[in-house]
């Protein structure tokens, strides 16, 4: 019975090691490539016979661990880079000075869509008052699974304006998302600052089979201003050191916790992130005088948002969107009331 245990786990892992080992022959030797694809297929065809016929198995298990190594120094020595050839819409890495009470944004992107590949991109440097710091919104992106979101953050400055914040892959030219290249030394890390209209119709005009929703967050102006700043450590370290993307350890949920971590409590749903909104409702962020799904179905802004005038696009979704309307006026009312017990 223990050599059996033993055969099995023996078997099991170098199976393990040899799966990912073809990935990372695929894509980081391979390129994704037909040469990738044979380089896969060939060491596992290899791994799979030397466990079946090489006896005893822990030969090609030993045999297997050394290989995997070498192989692993080499993997790990491969770094990040901010010199690639980028796709035109992450061509830029934002930048974010602080003097006094001027906040100054390098490459801000705001781009015009008529298709996701028919686009005119243009990058502007932007200026706000910090002291004018006044909201957060979340925007949450859904395509295809219940399990999986892309979670962005809005930052409103009141009459100076607001810009959205959205953590994603760095594509280079031709590059597509894949969850299985994102576990592989493949795609940067990228901090996009935009104009909220360029990250909105991003999603809902160009987009299909993609639901957006707007939430208003419930916030004090301390936590407010510790989770901005946050990301403006994140921002201008990335300007300075690139870092690899990777779709379970290093993603767009998982590095906000990571960023946050001191004051963060961990949480399954941020790994499986789908349910992020709920987390949000559960810990108080959202409104709490609806149901979750009432708040939810009045969040969804698609069609608002595709319908928006461009001047005033902003304040245009958030006076048709039902549930950000009742956010809003929840917080005027609550306030009003505050401002009353304190005189």
């Amino acid at each position: 019975m223990d050599g059996l245990l033993l055969t099995s786990l023996f078997s099991f892992a170098g199976l393990g090691i040899a799966i990912w080992t073809c990935g990372a022959l695929f894509y980081d030797v391979g390129r994704a490539s037909l040469l990738g694809g044979a380089l896969a297929l060939g060491w596992l065809v290899l791994t799979i016979g030397a466990i079946i016929f090489w006896q005893p198995l822990w030969k090609p298990f030993v045999a297997l661990l050394i290989f995997f190594c070498c192989f692993l120094w080499w993997w790990l020595s491969q770094q990040p880079s901010n010199d690639r050839n980028w796709a035109p819409g992450f061509s830029q890495l934002p930048v974010v000075k602080l003097v006094g009470d001027t906040l100054t944004i390098e490459n801000v992107r705001n781009t015009e869509y008529r298709t996701i590949e028919d686009c005119t991109v243009q990058y502007e440097t932007r200026s706000y008052r910090l002291s004018k710091l006044q909201g957060i919104d979340a925007l949450l992106l859904y395509w295809g699974s219940a399990w999986m979101s892309h979670p962005m953050f809005v930052f409103d400055f009141g009459s100076d304006g607001r810009f959205c914040i959205s953590i994603e892959v760095r594509y280079r030219v031709g590059q597509r998302f894949s969850f299985f290249r994102s576990l592989y030394r493949q795609q940067e890390l990228i901090y996009v600052v935009s104009d909220e209209r360029d990250a909105i119709l991003r999603r809902t005009r160009c987009l299909r089979g993609h639901d957006l929703y707007l939430y208003h967050l419930d916030t004090d102006t301390l936590s407010l201003r510790s989770f901005f700043f946050e990301y403006v450590d994140s921002i201008n370290a990335l300007a300075e050191q690139p870092r690899w993307y990777h779709g379970l350890t290093t993603n767009c949920t998982t590095s906000i916790y990571a960023q946050g971590r001191g004051r963060m409590q961990w949480d399954w749903r941020m790994l499986f992130n789908g349910a992020l909104d709920r987390l949000l409702y559960d810990r108080g962020f959202l409104d709490q005088e609806l149901p979750f799904e009432t708040l939810k179905a009045q969040s969804w802004v698609n069609e608002i948002a595709n319908r928006a005038p461009a001047e005033g696009f902003g304040d245009y979704i958030r006076r048709e969107l039902a549930g950000y309307r009742v956010s809003v006026n929840r917080d005027v009312e609550r306030s009003a009331a505050f401002e009353g017990r304190a005189t």
